[in-house]
């Protein structure tokens, strides 16, 4: 008998691949409709592995019959503000006073229900929103130091030394001393 050639052995792989999947497919299409008990994970894993398996079938343009925002609608979170801030910004020396007006959203997922035609926007993350009036733009938590200022005396520069003792950044450099 005839060894089989890489190109082969492949294409027997890659059969047996397409049979699994659609195998694993037939397993989530009956887990949603499943008692609970018998469920393989939630009914939301399950439609997410199946649209995703399906996403190279969408035609575009899509008809959307509704938006629904699953985590509210996309916007500055406003809870407890303004309040002052003394922020440096990463790439900065100096530090500037701030005016924290709440958390923006910094991405989102979209999923998309074939039979109902709605198109659910799934918040995932926010951060601060700082507004530098020196700087004439609002910078993002996530590239800054930052801290609320309580009293006068709190009203500084955000110094090298402040970065330094900041409970993370003493834990990397014990990280990355210990890796050395």
């Amino acid at each position: 008998m005839a060894e089989k050639t890489l190109s082969e052995e492949l294409a027997e792989v890659q059969e047996q691949m397409k049979q699994l999947k659609a195998k694993r497919d037939d397993i989530y299409r009956r887990s949603l409709e499943a008692p609970e008990e018998e469920k393989v994970c939630s009914d939301a894993v399950s439609e997410m592995v199946l649209n995703k398996n399906e996403k190279q079938n969408t035609m575009f343009p899509l008809e959307v019959a509704a938006v629904n925002w699953v985590d509210g609608e996309m916007e500055l979170r406003r809870e407890g503000v303004p309040r002052l801030v003394a922020i440096r910004p990463c790439d900065s020396e100096e530090a500037y006073l701030g005016i924290y007006v709440g958390e923006l959203p910094l991405g989102c997922t979209m999923s998309y229900h074939r039979e109902s035609k709605i198109l659910s926007i799934h918040h995932t993350i926010s951060n601060p929103a700082i507004i530098v009036p020196a700087l004439k733009k609002v910078v993002m938590g996530i590239e800054s130091w930052w801290a609320f200022i309580e009293t006068e005396e709190q009203l500084r520069q955000i110094t090298d030394e402040d970065i330094e003792n900041t409970w993370y950044v003493r834990a990397i450099r014990k990280m990355v001393e210990g890796d050395e």
